[in-house]
């Protein structure tokens, strides 16, 4: 039996007040109002007493183990190429690198007030708003700047200052860029406030951000967790006879793939049969070819993330959405025709100082890079918000070492400064044969510095560090022309892993440089650490030994 919207609204008040402990009550309540549709469908397709039940206990509770992700028929799955062939050799080439953009979590906030109060407490803690539970008679201690704070999210002048500044802080004009990429969530974080128009609002202005700031250089968008209505619920086809009507699917093609692919097509960042596989997927994915010859497969991380409930069908199921099917196959043509492939999302598949991720579809997504690392150049990822990697190895990381690394993961810093970080973006230097990366170059905005910005009129973006010269100083690990490779950065690790100053360095600029500079506690070394090497939750879980370190959602 399916629970109707009106019976859980009805509710919230009686159900959210015992939870008031772990979760403020206008959170609760708002987030109940808004997907409750959403959870009156999904609660009676999950088997709560199977494994579907158990992984949402141990996400939504902390109180339950999760289970072993489910056994893998590789030869099946790889459609009876589980074998992978002997990679070419490659010629690194002298040409000119390309220069490829990279932001992620823009976070737009339109309801940012400049002038409220920048250093909130209380509810979801997201700051410079006036919210309508707001004390308005309280009096302001720290007047949120027009380009942003610690405690919010970005302001239409700081989000726009990344196009605004860009060719001043690089040295390079728009036309040198050859592309970008942006690896998701628009949105601003207060998810119990938002609704369907305020969310394709955000979208579509923070596009139009982006197409107007570039000077004509195309970028190819993933969806991020906050780019849909309700935050994250996410359905996909498989789930269309178990769901109610208004909550499946075919709402998000309408509303929300529909209208960002046709963005993306309008700005001219994809080509109609590209942006129609948004759509017609049903699962918000596409592939696209640049005009270099790259191809860039951009998935839809909700299929994995832990707070879009729909995942919990099937949870412990192999590829219950087809997704990575999908993906295989893409991956078998790409592979066929020798083509080199970027993989674009947003939730990281791996550890962090967390873990977001169900385990049997991190496991699943690990298998298939292996099997297709000499295809996958590099995987790209958003959403911790911070300046992260992680490594992938052969043999499910049996045996973890340079010879065995199998690529890479760039987790890249945001734009937004939520929470207590710097805003930040970077640009790649790729080879235009091999598309392999041969340096990262980053960039941050001092939020500390907004007096200055604003009496100079504008944010004022610096060089933060280049990849190639902070994690290999004395130039022993590279050759000249040399790509950062798996086994580049396996030797970073084992860097980060004995010497103290490199660990630092690596920590300073997760958060783009936040100042005061706090040392880890040893629980949060313990996960950096493994989540530089765990880039599936079942590794994660296996280097911590437990869970017991993580959070729950609630």
């Amino acid at each position: 039996m399916k629970v109707q919207q009106e019976t859980l609204s009805d509710v919230a008040i009686s159900f959210c007040t015992p939870l008031e402990i772990v979760i403020p009550l206008p959170i609760c309540i708002g987030l109940l109002n808004t997907a409750s549709t959403d959870i009156g469908g999904i609660f009676p397709a999950v088997d709560m007493l199977g494994e579907d039940g158990q992984t949402l206990c141990a996400f939504m509770f902390g109180t339950c183990d999760l289970p072993a992700p489910p056994t893998l028929d590789l030869q099946t799955l790889f459609k009876g190429k589980a074998q992978k062939p002997i990679p070419p050799v490659v010629q690194h080439c002298e040409k000119e690198p390309l220069k490829v953009l990279h932001i992620s979590d823009y976070h737009l906030d339109m309801r940012y007030v400049v002038g409220s109060e920048a250093n909130c407490t209380g509810t979801g803690n997201l700051c410079c708003r006036v919210h309508p539970y707001t004390n308005l008679s309280t009096p302001i201690q720290e007047p949120a700047s027009i380009f942003g704070n610690y405690l919010c999210d970005t302001p239409e002048a700081l989000g726009t200052s990344v196009f605004r500044q860009l060719p001043n802080a690089t040295g390079h004009r728009w036309e040198d860029f050859a592309f970008g990429l942006f690896t998701g969530d628009l949105v601003s974080h207060d998810i119990w406030e938002v609704t369907e128009p305020y969310v394709l609002a955000e979208e579509l202005l923070s596009y139009q951000h982006f197409f107007d700031g570039m000077g004509g250089v195309k970028i190819y968008p993933t969806l991020g967790n906050h780019d849909t209505f309700p935050h994250a619920f996410t359905a996909f086809p498989n789930q269309s006879n178990a769901l109610p009507a208004n909550a499946s699917f075919g709402v998000q093609q309408e509303w929300n793939y529909g209208n960002v692919s046709a963005a993306w097509e309008n700005y001219g960042w994809l080509n109609a049969s590209e942006a129609s596989t948004v759509v017609t997927s049903g699962l918000g994915i596409y592939r696209a070819l640049t005009p270099e010859g790259l191809v860039i497969i951009s998935l839809n991380s909700d299929v994995w993330y832990y707070f879009n409930l729909y995942a919990y069908i099937g949870a412990n199921s192999v590829d219950p959405t087809g997704t990575f099917s999908i993906l295989i196959d893409y991956l078998l043509e790409a592979e066929e025709n020798n083509q080199a492939v970027w993989l674009i999302q947003h939730v990281n598949v791996g550890g962090s100082t967390d873990y977001e991720a169900i385990p049997a579809a991190t496991d699943l997504f690990y298998q298939i890079v292996d099997r297709f690392n000499n295809t996958i150049r590099a995987t790209f990822f958003g959403h911790t918000h911070a300046d992260e990697l992680g490594v992938f190895y052969t043999n499910n990381g049996t045996v973890q070492t340079a010879d065995t690394a199998a690529s890479v993961a760039y987790i890249m810093p945001s734009v937004t400064t939520y929470t207590n970080l710097n805003a930040g973006f970077r640009y790649y230097l790729v080879d235009p044969e091999t598309f392999d990366i041969l340096d990262s170059v980053n960039f941050y905005a001092n939020v500390s510095n907004t007096n200055a910005w604003t009496k100079n009129g504008d944010v004022t973006w610096e060089f933060e560090y280049s990849a190639r010269d902070t994690y290999d100083p004395d130039h022993t690990l590279l050759a000249p022309n040399e790509p950062l490779s798996a086994a580049f950065w396996h030797q970073v690790t084992e860097q980060i892993y004995t010497n103290q100053t490199m660990y630092d360095t690596y920590t300073d600029l997760r958060t783009k440089k936040f100042r005061p500079f706090t040392p880890d506690t040893a629980a949060k070394r313990n996960l950096t650490l493994c989540g530089l090497r765990s880039m599936s939750v079942p590794l994660f879980e296996e280097c911590l030994g437990s869970m017991a370190s993580t959070s729950s959602f609630l």
